[in-house]
């Protein structure tokens, strides 16, 4: 895939190192929130538990970036501020993520779970007891939140650059 000049500059500064404020400040708060008066989290709970939040975190990550990201990337497409990729260039991987925003944040959402769940749970299994020390649970899940956001959000945005190129349908 052939990028249009200045696209590949605008995913890895505007896409990926801008959302590292809102991918860390986010999922910190969100867990003092929960956490912050428990001096440890249960590994394996289902309520208020390390796995199944991070779970959860696999599905809203990708799907809630996707809310908020699509819109604005395709406002700056049209406004000329980023190229939109040329249709001969759009990947065959974009037609599954066509359709409305909401049907496309479920999809996002739904990829992140299904590619992170196993791998989150081994992970889990191999480096956690029964409980983990609130502090190490909330910088851990800062670290995840913030790669996952540098992954998901310029294929996200990238995803919305090719939206006008498959308006009349892709290759």
């Amino acid at each position: 895939m052939k990028l249009p000049p200045g696209v590949l500059r605008y995913l890895v500064i505007g896409q990926a190192l801008i959302p590292i404020f809102f991918n860390v400040t986010i999922p910190l708060f969100l867990g003092w929130l929960t956490f912050r008066n428990q001096p440890s989290v249960v590994t394996w709970a289902l309520d208020k538990g390390a796995v199944s939040d991070f779970i959860g975190t696999c599905y809203l990550l990708p799907a809630i970036t996707c809310l908020i990201a699509t819109p604005i990337v395709r406002g700056q497409a049209a406004r000329g501020l980023v190229a939109s990729i040329p249709r001969q260039d759009v990947p065959r991987w974009v037609r599954f993520y066509r359709g409305s925003l909401f049907w496309r944040a479920t999809k996002c959402g739904l990829t992140g779970l299904i590619v992170l769940s196993i791998p989150v749970c081994l992970t889990w299994s191999q480096v956690a007891g029964t409980t983990i020390p609130t502090t190490t649970f909330l910088t851990v899940k800062v670290i995840f939140a913030s790669v996952l956001g540098i992954i998901v959000t310029p294929l996200i945005a990238l995803v919305a650059l090719c939206d006008k190129s498959c308006a009349d349908g892709c290759r």
